[in-house]
């Protein structure tokens, strides 16, 4: 192939790249605005959708710092469960014609394994970029900000649901309005932070909630951002 070809070729690629970007970005914006009296609901996935403390908690340690995501996300057909209130919840939404996306702060190596665990526990198609959405955490001068919130606004969300702080700040950043999943007790004892602050790291003037102050918030439904909190709480294993 001459040089004249392979420039030919790359303008064809790059072309053909932008279309179907293009069309991607068309078909996805018709679902979202298609119809005014459809919902656009989001949801987390790990501590949401799945009890998955037993994926982090068997980490290697090689794999453990930086967190190797390839291997999460080939994990949980052997560690997690799925939280039966959610997934209820999930059903009502598709069944009522609504449109669900599920966002992760998971990055996005080997998510094809995770897409499928979740469409089979679902039993819904669940496909990556499509209806599943992996945003990461970006480090700024060295702390970590959730990125979940650009995601919500190009998919136009109306709801998300997720049990984290920062899925908290998420949707209120995205003018999205938030509800709040009670974690899992055994997933609080495990890792406190991100949860009301840090119900479990002592009680400070950056941290000023115990786990007795939970039942208090759990018992009016409401979180410390303003946040509605689903009453129907997993029991766990």
């Amino acid at each position: 192939m001459n040089k004249e070809s392979k420039k030919i070729l790359i303008a064809l690629l790059f072309g053909f790249l932008l279309v179907t970007t293009i069309y991607n970005n068309w078909k996805l914006n018709e679902t979202v605005e298609s119809n005014p009296g459809i919902l656009n609901v989001g949801f987390d996935v790990d501590d949401t959708i799945l009890f998955s403390r037993d994926v982090f908690l068997n980490i290697p340690e090689s794999k453990s710092n930086p967190t190797d995501y390839g291997w999460v996300n080939m994990q949980d057909e052997k560690l997690s469960l799925f939280i039966d209130p959610t997934v209820e919840l999930i059903k009502y939404f598709k069944n009522n014609g609504h449109n669900v996306f599920l966002i992760t702060a998971r990055s996005g190596e080997n998510g094809d394994y995770l897409a499928k665990f979740l469409s089979d526990g679902l039993g819904l198609d669940i496909t990556k970029d499509e209806n599943l959405f992996f945003c990461p955490k970006e480090s700024i001068n060295g702390i970590r900000y959730t990125t979940k919130h650009h995601q919500m606004k190009k998919l136009n969300l109306d709801l998300f649901y997720g049990d984290a702080d920062t899925d908290m700040i998420a949707a209120l950043k995205a003018s999205v309005h938030p509800v709040r999943i009670v974690r899992h007790n055994e997933s609080i004892e495990q890792y406190g932070n991100n949860y009301f602050g840090n119900v479990t790291g002592g009680k400070n003037e950056k941290n000023p909630f115990e786990m007795n102050d939970l039942k208090i918030f759990y018992s009016k439904s409401v979180g410390i951002y303003g946040e509605s909190i689903y009453p129907i709480i997993w029991r766990g294993p």
